[in-house]
């Protein structure tokens, strides 16, 4: 286990949050709060440790089979919003080459390379890389790996969370997009409605597998850090269902109709108040 800094502020100074159950476990882990307000996993396991939480056969990216009813609807949402996606992208950048950062199995580059685009994508899961390589889509374990290549949309799909060096990642990011590139952030937002229904169940929490809990701001100033700027933001309502549907503690006509309850809340909130009160959010970004 380590204890990190602040990726925001680069503080050690802060103070315990929220304790939060792994959902394929029991083991808990401490989410804390920074004293510029930054909620982050300390102490979380380190980068030689991480993977084996991730093995578990029920963890979402990696599920193939046994699908919940739930599931099965957000699988085909999510197949409309690879449509939705590519459409919002193409109004900053119509065609080129594109790196899908924690990519999994391919689904976006499949779609991406579907319109014409060459596509890469980097995931540290071999499963998920098999699994790309069968549908024909390049895929690289480690960003180091990648060499001579150079792309003009570089995207982060609720990856950015996980990953321990954010340092090394924008380093790398700066390697392989062009000088005019388009980096596209997606990220569960820390200040969601529902979580406040929700507390320690909120399943965006996921320790220890999120590292890292942005709201709006937070995400602006790490950005900026790093020498992006947001050009375009979006609330992504797809993720707001189902991130309640899997918070919720069972499947009981009174948890659904809690359940209800929060959706119907946190849509009308994301509405008046915009992307700050979305459940999760999409960002295109542009060097500074």
């Amino acid at each position: 286990m380590e204890t990190p800094l602040c990726i925001i502020c680069g503080s050690n100074m802060s103070t315990p949050f929220i304790q939060i159950t792994d959902r394929f476990g029991d083991e808990s882990f401490q989410i804390v709060n920074c004293e510029c307000g930054f909620k982050y996993l300390s102490p979380r396991p380190e980068l030689n440790e991480i993977s084996s939480y991730y093995e578990d056969g029920n963890y979402d990216p990696h599920r193939t089979y046994n699908k919940s009813f739930f599931e099965k609807v957000y699988g085909w949402v999510q197949k409309k919003a690879l449509k939705w996606k590519f459409t919002y992208i193409s109004k900053f950048v119509t065609s080129g080459s594109l790196l899908d950062i924690g990519g999994g199995s391919g689904e976006f580059c499949a779609y991406f390379k579907s319109k014409g685009w060459t596509t890469v994508l980097q995931d540290s899961s071999e499963k998920a890389r098999k699994n790309a390589n069968s549908a024909d889509i390049t895929a690289y374990g480690l960003l180091s790996d990648i060499n001579n290549e150079k792309f003009n949309l570089i995207t982060m799909w609720h990856s950015l969370e996980h990953i321990h060096n954010i340092s090394d990642l924008f380093a790398n990011i700066d390697r392989l997009i062009n000088i005019d590139g388009t980096l596209v952030v997606a990220v569960p937002n820390a200040n969601a409605p529902e979580r406040f229904f929700l507390k320690e169940n909120w399943a965006p929490w996921d320790a220890p597998r999120h590292l890292y809990h942005f709201s709006f701001c937070q995400i602006d100033r790490l950005l900026l850090k790093h020498g992006w700027k947001i050009q375009s933001s979006k609330t992504m309502v797809q993720d707001t269902p189902y991130n309640i549907l899997l918070s919720l503690k069972s499947n009981s006509p009174l948890q659904l109709i809690f359940g209800g309850f929060i959706l119907l809340y946190s849509l009308i909130k994301s509405a008046v108040f915009g992307v700050s009160s979305s459940s999760s959010f999409m960002l295109i970004c542009k060097r500074i």
